[in-house]
């Protein structure tokens, strides 16, 4: 599996950004090559962040533009996808139906009330958060591997886990069994390197992150399997945003409030 391909197929899959069609035409999609090159997303949304952070401080942007614009960058770059699973998963978990009931209601395209209320929350703490940050150049920095970090751990779920549905976005996006091991593999290294650059940037602040990103992630575990019976593609990206949004709170409350 190339880089370049990976990478290309990442950003086709999972992003809004464009990719040249002669790139997309080489990706071998049984490979599993847009979810091992999937963290690569990641580290293009925290530097389009870290860099509007940094800019706003410079030029003294208020605080409330400053987060509104922070708060609103993630749904440029990756075009909602991942909010649009935080949607589809609150509904279902919200419905206390059984495991096949709340599958049938995670695929239905239509935004519920529970959904709409969770969407609301996630945008409003985010906000709150980016808001009320006054990052130095370091703290900046840290959403890079961040951001990164998060997407690695949730590749490694949809390449190791049990699929809740086999015919689902989750399983195609795993690729074929002979691809499996070296996408496990990809994806596992870049979660240990993201996640030793992330304490390395942000030292002791940046280790309590990823512990708090660990965390989220065991608990994803135990929620996808003991209610869905294994991942999906919207559970990845309700993982991906409140998993994240756990690590920006550790990032901003314990080293980036003025």
């Amino acid at each position: 599996m190339k880089l370049i391909d990976a990478v290309a197929a990442a950003f086709s899959v999972f992003s809004r950004i464009p990719v040249p069609r002669a790139l997309l035409e080489r990706v071998d999609w049984d490979g599993g090559s847009a979810l091992a090159g999937f963290p690569a997303v990641g580290v293009v949304q925290g530097l389009t962040m870290a860099a509007w952070t940094m800019l706003a401080g410079a030029l003294g942007v208020p605080p409330l533009v400053e987060g509104a614009v922070l708060t609103a960058m993630p749904l440029v770059v990756n075009g909602g996808i991942h909010l649009d699973g935080l949607c589809d998963t609150a509904d279902a978990l919200a419905s206390y139906a059984d495991r096949t009931h709340r599958l049938e209601i995670m695929k239905d395209p239509r935004a519920g009330a529970f959904g709409v209320m969770a969407v609301g929350c996630y945008l409003l703490l985010f906000f709150s958060l980016a808001a009320s940050w006054r990052p130095g150049v370091l703290q900046a920095v840290a959403l890079v591997p961040l951001f990164a970090f998060s997407r690695a751990l949730s590749g490694v779920a949809v390449a190791c886990w049990p699929k809740a549905r086999p015919e689902g976005m989750a399983a195609s996006l795993a690729g074929g069994a002979d691809a499996a091991a070296s996408v496990r593999r990809a994806l596992t290294v870049q979660a240990v390197v993201f996640a030793v650059l992330l304490i390395g940037v942000g030292g002791w602040v940046g280790a309590v992150a990823v512990a708090v990103g660990l965390v989220g992630f065991a608990w994803y575990r135990h929620m996808a399997f003991g209610l869905f019976g294994g991942v999906t593609g919207d559970l990845a990206g309700w993982f991906v945003q409140w998993d994240e949004l756990a690590m920006v709170a550790v990032i901003v409350l314990l080293g980036g409030i003025s």
